[in-house]
């Protein structure tokens, strides 16, 4: 059963908790600029490379954004270390609501546990202001590899030790892999890259034979028959691949893992600002062109109020902090 439990007294947990959620009061200045918000421009931290889950999100939501709040959202990739580098930026900006963070589940609730001198912390840090999205993992291989069931290569690799590489792009794929392969006690070869956009490149080419990837990346190549789905990671199957099982379908009872994305800015940032672009958002996810545009690419739109999202970032952090220590992975760039 892949369910990590919070390490955290309950004491530690309201401590956490609070901090995270309640963004910081902000100061007579900071509250008359909320008034005019936004009347420039806004930034936008993608903490990857383009071509990836992330990235794409954020230009399908580019802009609906960019027309609600009649200011241009401008999309700054920061790709590097898993993306804690880019997340860090944004850790260190102006709170003054023209600069935002794509928070996702690596590089908030996983990298920090593997990269011991991480610049920042996430239950300080940052003003969370909503949940985007949901996705699953892709299981998926290369075409020229001869098998078509999630069986099938296990077998394959199982004839074969080391004899498979995989492929990840970001730490949360790398560890759900680790994980996995060891549930099935497994050794396949991982070869890291800096982004899901150049692990699928990796993965056309052949370089990796297997990776657990987004939907953004995976599905236009699986429909153009450049890779084979054989499972995903969600406990139910998706609506976009009906015909690919679940890993607990596959024989692997209560593994289920899901990736997810969302939105916040740097701590101290005016509660005004946060109000209003949660309230933005909310509306562009539960019902615009952009949300079926996300739904129509795997994404399931998961809005939430500022504090929900806190509180789920919190639990996330605990649960994937366990989750590595116990597989024992350490950072690889």
């Amino acid at each position: 059963m892949f369910r990590v439990a919070t390490c955290l007294t309950p004491l530690a947990q309201v401590t956490l908790i609070a901090a995270i959620a309640t963004p910081a009061i902000a100061a007579d200045k900071g509250g008359a600029s909320a008034a005019n918000y936004p009347n420039k421009s806004i930034r936008l931290i993608v903490p990857f490379p383009p071509g990836g889950g992330t990235d794409l999100v954020s230009r399908i939501l580019q802009p609906a954004v960019t027309s609600a709040l009649g200011q241009q959202l401008l999309i700054d990739n920061r790709g590097g270390a898993q993306g804690t580098s880019g997340t860090a930026i944004g850790a260190k900006a102006n709170p003054d609501g023209y600069t935002l963070i794509i928070a996702e589940i690596g590089a908030t609730a996983v990298a920090p546990w593997m990269y011991p001198q991480v610049p920042f912390d996430v239950a300080k840090d940052f003003s969370p202001i909503t949940q985007l999205i949901e996705q699953p993992y892709i299981v998926s291989i290369h075409p020229t590899v001869p098998a078509k069931t999630l069986n099938d290569f296990l077998k394959l690799a199982a004839a074969k030790p080391n004899g498979y590489n995989f492929g990840s792009g970001n730490v949360t794929a790398h560890l759900a892999q680790e994980v996995f392969y060891q549930t099935a006690k497994l050794k396949l070869t991982h070869i890291p890259y800096r982004g899901s956009g150049p692990a699928m490149t990796a993965a056309l080419a052949g370089e990796v034979q297997t990776l657990f990837s987004g939907p953004g990346a995976a599905i236009p190549q699986i429909r153009a028959g450049k890779i084979r789905a054989l499972a995903v990671t969600t406990a139910k199957r998706t609506r976009e691949l009906p015909e690919a099982p679940t890993l607990e379908e596959s024989g692997f009872k209560g593994f289920a893992i899901s990736g997810w994305y969302g939105l916040m800015a740097p701590a101290g940032t005016p509660q005004p600002i946060i109000t209003k672009l949660n309230s933005v958002f909310v509306k562009i996810l539960s019902g615009s062109d952009a949300a079926k545009q996300l739904s129509d690419r795997g994404y399931d739109p998961t809005p939430t109020a500022p504090d929900a999202f806190g509180k789920f970032m919190v639990a996330e952090y605990q649960r994937w902090g366990k989750a590595v220590k116990a597989a024992g992975i350490k950072a690889t760039e």
